[in-house]
């Protein structure tokens, strides 16, 4: 009891006193904690969100990076394709299934080949080669006969009864130097009369005909090889040279410059008739012109009749702008084929789309055992074969009334292309029906599949105008396959080519003394 009782005394004495010291202390401790205790949990709660807001930019980041390596990809899959695969757009299985709710017919079965019968098989008939002997000659070509005759000693005991013939395609064009010898005369004792010579031969490219030393002939030769054979004037002087004729660059030049100024009114009558024409084709291609310290990019468009007398003109412009476009159609209203460049939406003709480059679009997916992909190449491939069973009836009937068949009605290829578009309409709304069917799937908006397919539903309309008239053609490819050889009288071309030759090409000239663009081509 004693030490209880001296354990209590201590207690409450002095030791009271440190004990609620003491606790007053670690009370104290005890707040500093949790108050560093909430400061750590906010500090935590801090990281933690900025380690979920890093995550998410880094998914982002990351979702970014496939998504742009997947496109770059097909862009490398695309690319090896143009230069490494085939040309050719056919590349529609036959075995591949359409999608569900689409329908297409079949096409004609193709005739079986024709064989011939040897000795233990049949063998497959060779084709007729089209350069054989049974495709005449034109008429108007020049025919020299030459008889090839057996030995007279082969003669003996022998009749004549006739000649094998055939023909043989020759070339001998060379140039050649005609000698004009002008007769002179004077009257004998009067010198003062002077002398009196014949009149000089005319020469549309000089006014002093009597110094002229090329026969126009050659001029025209010079411009054909450059605008019809691409072939580059420094390349012509240099080929001349060769054959001892010395004629310059300039002197080419300034032949082209005349000759472009003595055509301007034939130009002027042809784009008169041309915009006359129910039915226009339209397109443009770039090219690199020589200008100071660096090549510029411009322009050569095309025009061509759809309907009517077949004209080409061509029109050469620094530019791309509306502006251009409504330079060479002016106000034209009626129907004109174009790609889907917008330089031609504000025209205030009626606008018909070609089909060809949507079906390029979808040639070019790099996917290539795509259903949809394949579906759409082949409702475009039978929508062709219908124009082509259109154009092929017109030939049949023609060939047959030319083999004197005289009670064959030959039809024109607008009735014939009324016929088969009938059967293309249903083709038409399948195909949009498939594009719809494409952008519902919420594919990536870069996807080239996608991409072909908002391509063609935004041309719906457009696309549509040659199902209700059967005047205007599925693609425009006249246009196109009427300025593809600019490429390769661009590839010619030395580094670039001059704002002159960019001008006289096709007769899209640049005439100095009237200071306007001119341009001409003939179909």
């Amino acid at each position: 009891m004693q030490n209880d009782t001296f354990y209590f005394s201590d207690f409450s004495g002095g030791g009271a006193a440190r004990l609620a010291a003491e606790n007053d202390r670690l009370r104290e401790q005890l707040l500093q904690a949790t108050s560093e205790n909430v400061q750590l949990g906010e500090t935590l709660q801090q990281i933690q969100q900025l380690a979920t807001a890093e995550t998410g930019e880094l998914r982002d980041a990351l979702k970014k990076a496939l998504q742009r390596l997947a496109e770059m990809e097909l862009q490398l899959a695309w690319l090896n394709k143009r230069l490494f695969g085939r040309s050719s757009e056919r590349v529609v299985d036959e075995k591949t299934p359409l999608l569900p709710g689409l329908f297409v017919p079949e096409t004609a079965a193709k005739p079986e080949p024709a064989t011939i019968q040897v000795q233990g098989h049949d063998r497959p008939k060779k084709a007729a080669n089209k350069d054989a002997k049974s495709v005449p000659f034109a008429d108007h070509l020049e025919r020299r006969e030459r008889v090839v005759d057996i030995a007279e000693t082969d003669k003996l005991g022998k009749e004549f009864i006739g000649f094998d013939v055939s023909e043989m395609l020759m070339h001998r064009s060379a140039f050649y130097v005609l000698v004009i010898k002008r007769a002179k005369y004077v009257v004998p004792g009067e010198p003062e009369l002077g002398v009196v010579m014949a009149p000089p031969l005319p020469n549309v490219l000089s006014e002093d005909s009597d110094r002229g030393h090329f026969d126009i002939s050659v001029p025209v030769h010079v411009l054909h090889e450059k605008f019809v054979n691409h072939m580059p004037f420094y390349r012509q002087s240099e080929d001349l040279k060769r054959e001892g004729i010395t004629l310059s660059r300039g002197t080419m030049c300034d032949w082209a410059d005349k000759i472009a100024f003595l055509v301007q009114p034939i130009m002027d009558r042809l784009t008169d008739l041309l915009l006359k024409s129910d039915v226009i084709h339209a397109d443009e291609t770039s090219a690199r012109m020589l200008a100071k310290g660096k090549c510029q990019k411009c322009y050569l468009w095309v025009r061509k009749t759809g309907v009517g007398p077949p004209i080409t003109l061509f029109h050469f412009s620094p530019g791309r702008g509306q502006g251009e476009a409504q330079k060479i159609l002016g106000n034209y209203a009626g129907i004109f084929i174009s790609d889907a460049y917008t330089g031609y939406d504000k025209l205030p003709g009626t606008r018909a789309a070609c089909w060809a480059h949507v079906r390029r679009k979808f040639y070019e997916v790099p996917e290539l055992d795509n259903e949809q992909r394949l579906t759409a190449l082949k409702l475009i491939r039978i929508m062709y074969d219908n124009e082509a069973r259109a154009a092929d009836e017109v030939k049949d009937a023609e060939a047959a009334r030319a083999g004197g068949e005289l009670n064959i009605v030959v039809p024109s290829l607008v009735e014939t292309r009324r016929k088969q578009r009938a059967n293309s309409a249903e083709l038409v709304e399948q195909f949009f029906a498939l594009c719809d069917d494409i952008v519902r799937r919420r594919l990536p908006p870069t996807s080239m599949l996608v991409r072909a397919a908002v391509y063609a539903l935004k041309q719906r309309q457009e696309l549509s105008v040659f199902l209700s008239d059967p005047r205007v053609n599925i693609d425009n490819n006249p246009a196109e396959n009427a300025i593809r050889p600019w490429a390769l009288g661009r590839n010619n071309a030395q580094f670039g080519i001059m704002r002159s030759d960019v001008e006289h090409w096709a007769g899209a000239c640049w005439s100095s003394r009237r200071n306007r663009f001119m341009t001409l081509s003939v179909a």
